[in-house]
């Protein structure tokens, strides 16, 4: 990696980080788009206010804001060393700059740019790693109702309808975070809701200005949010994913997969929970699908310094338990989030089992750490041992164990500022039966993100 280059990295976060901002400020948000700074227009600028909230009229304004973010990634072995993978420490870099326009209440126009880098990285990159400048986000929001219930949003979009963000999410972790092009309607009720979409993902390509949508895919479906009460939410969703011309195993043809799905998230006093559950059927290449996914997970924080949160989540997705029965039992994640096992890339939902207890520490307001340990099995020793998304570490071999590898591992977050953010992850997957018949080896990992936003 150029020393230069992560300097001038590093010192424009620094810089953008130390900006001092108002006390009340509200956090930044995953989606910047979500954002909305109309509150400072009875607010005398101050430092980055100017640039978020510049009015051009009496019911029009223009806000502007931006991210630098620099990640450096160190595996012994990326992909379990398999196919000859080598020891890699390489960079990602990202610079995204956004406008949101309002022109009155009733019409919306917002627009961001990225620039990706990727620095002294030995494998060829990733999809995700690399672009000129490009087009990230740039959609129309028309709000045809004077109770503003209603949201008509065209273009391309960041879609996430859940914060854990596990089979539709934003892919905030690699370099490029996942866009779609397409309409999506909103409707928002004090209580509840309502999703209805029709998107195509964008197939990201290196040069400026030349993602395009992805013709051989659309995804489109309906998400529902219900609040049953303060702190318990049940979401209902049905999703389709098409897609032609793919892979599982040795077959290669069209994918038509419909995702029936429920969630319920809640907190009771010291305890959290989460319940998820997914089943899949549609077509591929003349078989039927018969495919499901489950999750459960919470925790208890205890009343005591650094507010401990002790932690277990379950998870499991089906695996193709015959090749040759006419059925296709592969769970498809869809666009999941990467980084909800860890940042490896190695743990995909395909064909998976996995026990995860964990311990959370906040030794501040804006530190938290986690140790957690991840233990992984096939669902089915039939199928393939998956990385992320849903990608074959290798063609089904004669092995049947099902031992895939535990993972130990250390995260921690250092909010320095409402600007800067400090992220680090340790890893120590280790290889069994399952990944060593395959030529694998144990995995070391670390990763540390630098992120400033304004």
């Amino acid at each position: 990696m150029k020393p230069r280059t992560v300097a001038l990295a590093l010192a424009a976060a620094l810089v953008i980080g130390d900006v001092a901002h108002a006390a009340d400020a509200p956090p930044f948000k995953l989606i910047r788009s979500d954002e909305s700074y109309a509150y400072l227009a009875d607010k005398p600028g101050a430092g980055l206010d100017d640039l978020r909230y510049i009015p051009l009229g009496p019911d029009a304004y223009l806000s502007l804001g931006g991210e630098a973010r620099l990640r450096v990634d160190s595996f012994d072995a990326p992909r379990f060393g398999v196919a000859g993978a080598r020891a890699d420490l390489y960079g990602l870099g990202r610079a995204l700059f956004s406008a949101d326009l309002h022109l009155g209440s009733r019409v919306r126009i917002y627009g961001q740019l990225g620039l990706h880098r990727d620095f002294d990285k030995k494998d060829p990159p990733a999809v995700s790693d690399r672009s000129d400048v490009d087009a990230q986000v740039a959609f129309v929001d028309v709000t045809p109702d004077a109770d503003r219930r209603w949201r008509l949003r065209l273009g391309r979009q960041e879609i996430a309808f859940n914060a854990t963000q596990r089979f539709v999410s934003v892919r905030e972790s690699p370099n490029i975070r996942q866009s779609f092009d397409g309409a999506r309607a909103t409707r928002q009720a004090a209580d509840l809701r309502f999703d209805a979409f029709y998107v195509r993902p964008v197939t990201i390509q290196t040069g400026a200005f030349d993602d395009s949508s992805n013709r051989q895919q659309q995804f489109y479906g309906v998400y529902v949010s219900k609040t049953l009460s303060k702190a318990v939410s049940l979401d209902l969703y049905a999703l389709e994913l098409d897609r032609d011309g793919v892979r599982f195993g040795a077959v290669r043809g069209d994918e038509r997969r419909t995702s029936y799905g429920a969630r319920l998230a809640g907190k009771r006093g010291a305890i959290d929970y989460e319940v998820e559950g997914v089943i899949q059927g549609g077509r591929f290449a003349g078989r039927d699908i018969q495919a499901w996914a489950g999750s459960v997970g919470g925790g208890y924080t205890l009343v005591r310094p650094w507010s401990p949160r002790l932690g277990l989540r379950f998870d499991a997705g089906s695996g193709d338990k015959d090749p040759d029965d006419g059925e296709l039992g592969t769970f498809n994640p869809l666009f999941p989030k990467g980084s909800y096992f860890n940042e490896t890339s190695l743990t995909s939902w395909s064909n998976l089992v996995a026990v995860r207890p964990s311990l959370g520490l906040a030794p501040s307001r804006d530190v938290s750490l986690e140790l957690s340990y991840l233990m992984r099995w096939r669902q089915t020793g039939a199928d393939a041992v998956y990385l992320q998304p849903s990608t074959p570490l290798a063609p089904v071999g004669p092995n049947r164990s099902k031992a895939v590898g535990d993972a130990l591992q250390l995260d921690a977050t250092w909010l320095v500022s409402r600007n800067l953010k400090l992220q680090g992850q340790l890893v120590h997957q280790s290889a069994d039966d399952a990944v060593r018949a395959l030529g694998g080896r144990s995995v070391d990992f670390a990763m540390l993100i630098v992120q400033a936003r304004f």
